[in-house]
Order: C-alpha cells, then structure tokens, then sequence
C-alpha cells in the first residue's frame, strides 16, 4: 500500500510550504501564498487515492492498514506541536487567549479545527494572527476527507468504473458548492470541506487514471484509450508542455490571488489546475527532474509536513509577544529559521522512526498522545484559561471581555449581524410621556447602548430604541456586498421612524465616507447622508445627535495594562510606572482629524456632533481604562467600548446627548 517514489511530488510540496510559509510571514508580499494549501489538497488525493487503487488491483485494499499508516504519518509531529503550544500557552498567554487557545487544541487534536473556526468567526473574533493554531482548519479538510473517501471508493470499486464516476460526480458536486457559495459566504466556502473535496478530487482523479491499465476498470473509455495513444506518440513534448504550464499556473495563481478577491471561487481552479499538471507531467521532463527534483527541493519537500506545523505557531508567538504588531522582518526571517530547524528535527526524530519503522505500539502510542493532549485542551477551556496563573488585576483585565460587550450590546436582539427581526424589547415603552431617543447604526452604535441604559437609569425620564447592525452605517440607500442585511434593516429603522416619531435620534458609524472600502465614492457618501438626514427630519425628529469616529488602538489596551500589571507582579516596574493613557504609538491617530471633518459635515445640516476623541483623549494621551471602574479597559479590542467604557462615555456627553 505504498505508491511509486517520485521526487518530483516531494519538490512540488516544497512549493506548496513554501508559498504558505512567506504569505503567512509577509502577507502584503506574498499575497497569494496561501494558494499553497490548495496544492497540498491536490498531491493529498492524488497520494491517497494511488494506494487505494493499487491496493485494489493487487490483494485488496486494507482499512487496517490505511488508517495505521495514517495516524503513523499525521500524529505523532502533531501531538509534539500541539503539546509545545499547550505548555508556552501557560507561560505566554492571558486567560481569555490561553483559553481559546485550549479550544483550538481540542478541536486540532480531534481534526475539527476549519469547524471550529467557521463556527467562531463572529463579529468580534480574535485576531487571526494570534491564533498559534489557525493553520490546523487543512489538516482537518484532509483528515475528513481520509475518513470519507476510502468507503467509498471501495464501495464504487464492485461496479465497472464505478470508482471514476464516484470521483467525478464527487468533483462536480462539490465544485458547484464551491461557486454557489463562495459569493454568498466565502468564509463558510474556504473553511467546509464540502465546498474544499473538489480540489482533493482533481488529485484522485488523477490517480484512478494513471494507475488504470488493461483489463482494468476504465481502459475502455474510448476518450482515455486516445489519450493513452496520443501520449505514447508525443509524450515526452506533452508532459513537457503540461509541467511548464503547470507550473505558470501556479505563479500565476499567487500572484493574481488575494484574500479580497472571494476565494476560493473559481480563482481556487488557478493552483489547483497547476498542481494537477504537474503531477500528471510526471518525474521526466526538466522542470520535474531540474527544479522539483533537486536536492534542496526535495528535502524541504520531506520536511514539509512538521515546518507547515511549526512555522505558523512561531510567528504567532512573535506577534503575540508584541501586542499584536506586526514584528520586524528580521524577527519573523528568526523565526522561519527556526521553524525549520525544529521541522528537520521532528521529522528525523519524530514522524521517521513512527513512518518507516512501525509497530503497533508506536500506532496505539501515537493514536493516545493526540487524544490525551486533545483532552488537555479542553481541560484548559473548561477552566478558562486558569485565571488562578494570575493575580486579581490581571484577573479582572483579562476575563472575557468580548462575551460580556456581546451581551451588552443585546445581540441577536437589537444589535443584529445579518437580515432578520429587531425584537419587541428593542423600543421602551414607560414612562408613557417621557421622550425617545433612538438609537441607529453599525456596532460602534451598538456599544453605546450600555451608557444610554445607564443615562436611563440615572434619569428615569428617557424612553429607549436601539436599531443597530454590524457592518450598517446609518444611511438610507447605503448597500454593500459586504453587509448585505444593511438595505433591508434600514428600512426597517425608516419605518419605525416614521411611527415611533422619537424626538432624539442618535447615528454612530465606524466611519462615513470609507465605509466600505477607499474605492467608495466620497461625494456619493456626502450625498447620501445629506439625504438621509432630510428625510429623518422629515419624520419630525426635533434633534439629530452624530457621534464621531471612536479611538482606534492597533494594540488592544487590555493587552497594554495587563502586561503592565505582569512586569509589576515580576518586580520590573513600580505600581505608579502602570500606564493610564497610551502615548507608545499603539493608538491610530488620524481619528482625530476625521472627526472634525465630520463636524463640519454634520453641523453644517444642523445636526449636533460629538466627537469621541476629547472624551478618551488629552496632549497625554488616549484613556487605556475607563475611571471608576476597577482598572476595566475602555474597549474590548481595538476600538469597540466595553461596558463600562460606555457608561464613561455616555457619563461625560450627557449634556449633548440629552440636550438639556
């Protein structure tokens, strides 16, 4: 159950790591480089399906034996990975990131991550480049694929060609998936393995050809026997030409493929194409034998499998260490090098000894440690991360911060991410006289719900309504491919205008006239916020409140203080050293200019504007956490208010707020 040794698949592995490696280490270089990891669908299923079909044709395929071989491939380079991030997780990551990190180990170990990771890819998600695990979503397309192909070629394999036909019909259907959806939801098309299997099916399609001979199930398709024919006749000029052109496919698709551009979508056809002509140019021609087939391609190739494990935890750790910056070029050049130096030992020390000489005690061993270091993750997210690592003020600085903002923004209910209904509970009704504000915009509205309610409260003369929506600026006519509920939820706000008459209405937007990107037309968003407050006068709203553009930390503040807090704990700096307000470079500081320009917007059609900028900041710098609040953040990310964030903001406008 071993198929042909060709060096030249080890060289296009190396191709593949390597365009992973640079995009993940210099994204705005190599923008296509995560392409790589189409390749790797591709050789998996031309790899796979080799051993089945050959198996097939000779004594018959083992599922004992295929599995063994798979767990003594897979496992054991990824129980070491996964038990090193457990143990540096304790010692460099706060609770709410040791946590999720628990979670993410888990789910690796049991070959779910891309669900996972579909099913976490919320609003409020965490930054990817900090997540040490992220990579593991293709090893789980893989592994589920492994668990559902080899039934079923076996099942097809009874009837004539059952198997070709299985593969295409597979090919087909999931590739149809891929373009249906992918416009629609590309997050869910680049993470289901049901919109992913096309691309490992090119490479099984591929093997059932090649290892289909005579007397054989598909030898006699007429089109394959012409094939056959022809390539006898010009074989060598056309495996030539195949491997050049799949090798220009492959450049092509990690130059011209971004993250942007809806992926994978047809642009996916571009490397997988590629990779499926080179394997099917075979080990002869000079591009096979010259560029693949050397020495320093081959052994990257060999140890492609622990560097694509190692490289990507590394270079979280670096940016982890950092805040969250982007770290310097030699940094991330460090710890490339190391990656492979840790791949090169774990494939000779690890994955060899399990891979060529196995036993089934090395299998049963390596089967456990997976299963064990999976049940530690989860141990780690049941107990939060052990906050107990920690004391009170990290404690308090670093709990789960975005949960708690989720909630109270009153997501799901009046703080929405997608088309449906605002509930009954969006619109206070007591006391009957008192006046409305209501509350329109995207989740930099949202967040200041917080502080309405506790106005509200201190009050008692306020009637609430709160309308908001991720991604939806407060602009009638607005529509984005991005936010595709905005159209439909603004309507619903024009209509509850209309019949609540509130007499405040208050339009918060991450920004105005970039929403959706630099290409938007400035002019055209100038328009249609004239518009839209003519018509929300219209409706006899007696004030209109805009609150500027929030903030913007690139380095989360909670981050900030709770290192502080770590180095006074340690001894390295003095209680008064802790920082209050940001003044490092951490903050983006062209809000503060913006916010002016949209003053003179809003102002100059009679709309009262708050900008958030003098509340948060002074020559000193920006407020890290909110006074009064026990050391709380002022916002949970990089500029979305915590709780008591808002009750701080909202504290300290009232008077512009409320109008009296």
């Amino acid at each position: 159950m071993r198929p042909t040794y060709r060096s030249d698949i080890d060289g296009l592995r190396a191709i593949a790591v390597l365009l992973v490696v640079a995009f993940h280490a210099f994204p705005n270089s190599v923008r296509g480089g995560f392409v790589g990891v189409d390749v790797f669908f591709v050789i998996s299923g031309f790899l796979i399906t080799s051993i089945i079909c050959q198996a097939q044709h000779s004594d018959g395929f083992s599922f004992r034996t295929f599995y063994a071989r798979r767990i003594n491939r897979i496992f054991p380079a990824l129980a070491l990975v996964l038990t090193v991030c457990a143990i540096a997780g304790w010692f460099m990551l706060f609770p709410v990131d040791y946590r999720d990190a628990g979670k993410a180990i888990g789910f690796g170990a049991a070959f779910l991550s891309n669900l996972a990771l579909l099913h976490d890819a919320g609003y409020f998600a965490t930054t990817s480049e900090l997540n040490p695990l992220l990579h593991l979503w293709s090893l789980g397309v893989e592994e589920q694929f492994y668990i559902l192909w080899p039934p079923v070629i076996v099942l097809a394999w009874r009837w004539k060609r059952g198997a070709l036909i299985a593969a295409l019909v597979i090919l087909l259907a999931s590739f149809a998936a891929n373009i249906l959806l992918t416009p629609r939801n590309a997050l869910a098309a680049f993470y289901l393995p049901v919109t992913r299997f096309w691309e490992l099916m090119t490479g099984c399609l591929l093997a059932i050809i090649a290892t289909a001979g005579p007397g054989r199930d598909i030898s006699s398709i007429a089109a394959l026997d012409r094939l056959r024919a022809m390539l006898e006749r010009h074989e060598a000029l056309l495996r030539a030409g195949c491997a050049w052109f799949g090798l220009l496919l492959l450049a092509a698709g990690a130059v011209l493929i971004s993250s942007d551009r809806g992926f994978p979508g047809w642009w996916a056809a571009l490397p997988v194409l590629g990779a499926a002509l080179l394997i099917f140019a075979g080990p002869s021609p000079w591009v096979s034998r010259r560029l693949l087939g050397n020495r320093a391609m081959v052994y990257v190739g060999l140890i492609s499998y622990p560097l694509y494990l190692w490289h990507w935890p590394l270079l979280a750790a670096i940016r982890i260490v950092r805040f969250g910056e982007e770290p310097p070029p030699l940094m991330k050049a460090i710890a490339i090098l190391l990656a492979f130096a840790l791949a090169d030992i774990t494939w000779r020390f690890v994955e060899r000894p399990f891979r060529f000489r196995p036993t089934r005690s090395k299998t049963a061993a390596a089967f456990a440690s997976v299963a064990v270091i999976g049940a530690v993750g989860a141990g780690i997210y049941a107990a939060d991360g052990f906050p107990s690592r920690f004391g009170p003020e990290l404690q308090a600085i670093t709990r789960d911060l975005t949960a708690e903002a989720s909630t109270a923004y009153r997501a799901g209910a009046c703080f929405l991410t997608s088309e449906s209904h605002f509930a009954e509970a969006c619109d206070d009704n007591a006391p009957a006289d008192a006046p409305r504000l209501l509350l329109w915009g995207d989740s930099h509205a949202a967040h200041l719900y917080p502080g309405l309610r506790a106005l509200q409260i201190v009050d008692g003369n306020i009637r609430l309504s709160q309308y908001t929506t991720a991604g939806c600026p407060p602009m009638f006519g607005f529509a984005s491919e991005k936010s595709p509920a905005c159209a439909a939820n603004n309507a619903i706000v024009r209509a509850r205008l209309r019949s609540l008459k509130p007499d405040t209405v208050i339009m918060v937007a991450r920004q105005w006239r970039d929403y959706d990107g630099p290409d938007r037309d400035p002019q055209a968003s100038d328009a249609m916020i004239r518009a839209t407050i003519a018509e929300v006068r219209a409706t006899g709203v007696r004030r209109i409140v805009v609150v500027g553009m929030f903030p913007s930390w690139r380095t989360p503040p909670r981050r900030i203080l709770a290192q502080s807090y770590r180095q006074h704990a340690a001894g390295l700096i003095t209680a008064d050293a802790i920082p209050i307000r940001d003044r490092s470079g951490h903050l983006d500081s062209s809000r503060a200019d913006d916010n002016e320009r949209l003053r003179r917007i809003f102002e100059a059609e009679g709309a009262t504007f708050i900008s958030p900028t003098p509340v948060f900041c002074n020559p000193d710098g920006c407020l890290l956490a909110a006074p009064d609040s026990g050391g709380t953040p002022v916002v949970h990310d990089g500029s979305h208010l915590t709780a008591a964030g808002s009750v701080f903001f909202a504290r300290e406008t009232a008077p512009a707020i409320l109008g009296r």
